[in-house]
């Protein structure tokens, strides 16, 4: 009997022919991971000893970092950043022989200064110029550089040094957003209202007055406070159908109740259709400090857009938001802003906008150019007689390539933005300053940073920086005024004196309301 063939074992088979591939594929995976180990403790050991780059910016007052160095952590040895500030003082001391591109524009607000002066008995070394027998007015609208009150506040403490302090102007009513505050005031408002205008992506219905901001509130009991000196306060709020009623007070004492309804005033009609416009309420009061406080009376929407205190002297009133460019004005309901602008009456309008601007990708330049001209040609067509002046943007520095290789560079399209302001304020007889050239051309930037002038993102200033730069502002515009007062003398023409409307006068103790 013939004894039959084993059977195969494939099992076995398989498992002899897969071993050595089996043993290669874990060969394999241990060489890799102990690579990956390797690695990985390698770049530990490098960050011990090199130290590791910040992810974020830290937006400090304090020194930050010079060209060349790669890491935003201050590291400047005390001689080179005393040596940056000496070089950035030297730049801001130097007078420019021609600080101003066309000057001539500036004429109206030099004569409407020069019409309102008044002789003094005797002018004293802070008061070299005759202060001011009115109130002449500068609008500076602008970007985050404006909205921290920084520039802008040593701007009106220099010009109210010399030609008289003429208030704040117009300021946003409460705390529209965080960190707002006006030197020379003090302000509150109760957690009842709510912003528009600040988020500019989402400007809701447009209805935000001068200065783009409004808050509302739509209960009884909510309150804005405001304590500063003046001599005329006024309220400017939106008109509109079922709108609520306000509680003026001054010093505790009652003032007024003011209607914010047009359903039951002179122009109903535009209640009933639903629109909107500019209220005012304007209170002369007797000169000196005033806690003004204004309070809800109803269940309705009361809409707050500005609050205006001034008194005979100079303005230097601060309209700035952050993130904002010199179009988004255009996107504000036209009508009422061109209502109050007319009634602020402004003798010079200055625009300080560009860095935002600049950070638009060069495909977007020519539809800047377009809303920044037409936006000239909207403020002259609206009040004829201002002066407007473009305030350039700051130098700006932006970080160039990756990890340590990293470097600042100064930053490309402020170069076009600058060209392009230029440019316009030709067409439009508009004067123009070159706040970049001022700080010491491109390249500025960086250097302020060493010197402690300029903050680690290389496009804001410290506060020093600000008031560094508006004091030489400070010092080219009065220089050119004086060269005004050389070439024209005094030009002797009409002084427009502020007065109230002779309509909805209210005498009430000697004090004066006006409602608009």
């Amino acid at each position: 009997m013939t004894t039959p063939p084993p059977q195969l074992d494939r099992n076995r088979v398989f498992r002899d022919r897969s071993a050595p591939m089996i043993r290669t594929l874990l060969l394999v995976a241990l060489f890799c991971f102990s690579c990956l180990a390797f690695a990985v403790v390698a770049k530990k050991a490098h960050k011990a000893i090199t130290g590791a780059r910040p992810k974020t910016v830290a937006h400090s007052k304090g020194r930050s970092v010079a060209r060349g160095q790669r890491s935003n952590a201050p590291d400047i040895s005390p001689e080179r950043g005393t040596a940056a500030a000496e070089a950035a003082q030297a730049t801001l001391a130097e007078t420019p022989s021609a600080p101003f591109l066309y000057p001539h524009a500036l004429d109206p607000f030099f004569r409407a200064v020069a019409a309102q002066q008044t002789q003094a008995s005797g002018p004293n070394a802070l008061n070299t110029i005759p202060a001011l027998a009115s109130t002449v007015r500068v609008l500076q609208f602008g970007d985050s550089h404006t909205a921290a009150d920084i520039f802008t506040g040593e701007m009106r403490a220099q010009l109210q040094g010399r030609f008289g302090n003429g208030g704040l102007g117009f300021q946003f009513p409460g705390h529209p957003f965080a960190g707002y505050r006006l030197a020379g005031s003090s302000r509150s408002q109760s957690s009842g209202w709510f912003t528009e205008g600040n988020k500019f992506t989402h400007l809701g219905d447009g209805d935000l007055g001068l200065g783009g901001i409004s808050i509302t509130a739509n209960r009884p009991g909510e309150s804005v406070t405001l304590s500063t000196t003046c001599s005329t306060m006024q309220v400017q709020y939106l008109r509109q159908a079922e709108g609520g009623h306000l509680r003026f007070t001054d010093n505790g004492t009652f003032i007024s109740d003011i209607d914010t309804s047009v359903s039951q005033s002179a122009d109903a009609a535009v209640g009933q259709a639903g629109g909107t416009s500019a209220g005012t309420m304007t209170y002369a009061c007797t000169p000196g400090v005033h806690a003004f406080e204004l309070t809800t009376l109803d269940r309705a929407p009361v809409r707050l857009l500005g609050l205006v205190t001034e008194q005979p002297g100079i303005t230097y009133e601060c309209l700035g938001i952050n993130g904002a460019v010199a179009p988004l004005m255009l996107r504000w309901n036209q009508e009422i802003f061109a209502d109050y602008l007319r009634e602020r009456d402004p003798n010079l309008i200055v625009l300080a906008y560009g860095t935002n601007e600049a950070a638009s990708g060069a495909g977007m330049n020519e539809e800047y150019v377009e809303q920044f001209n037409r936006l000239l040609e909207n403020l002259h067509r609206i009040v004829p007689k201002a002066a407007v002046l473009v305030l350039g943007p700051y130098d700006r520095a932006t970080r160039v390539g990756r990890g340590r290789r990293a470097l600042w560079q100064t930053f490309r399209g402020t170069d076009r933005i600058i060209a392009d302001q230029k440019e316009a304020c030709r067409i439009h007889h508009c004067a123009f300053y070159d706040e970049r050239q001022r700080m010491g051309g491109p390249g500025a930037m960086i250097r302020w940073v060493s010197a402690g002038l300029a903050q680690p993102d290389r496009t804001h200033l410290t506060g020093t920086g600000y008031r560094a730069l508006a004091e030489a502002f400070y010092r080219d515009v009065l220089g050119a005024y004086k060269a005004y007062q050389k070439t024209a003398g005094d030009a002797g023409t009409v002084s427009r004196v502020y007065s109230f409307p002779a309509d909805n006068h209210i005498d009430n103790s000697k004090k004066e309301i006006h409602h608009g």
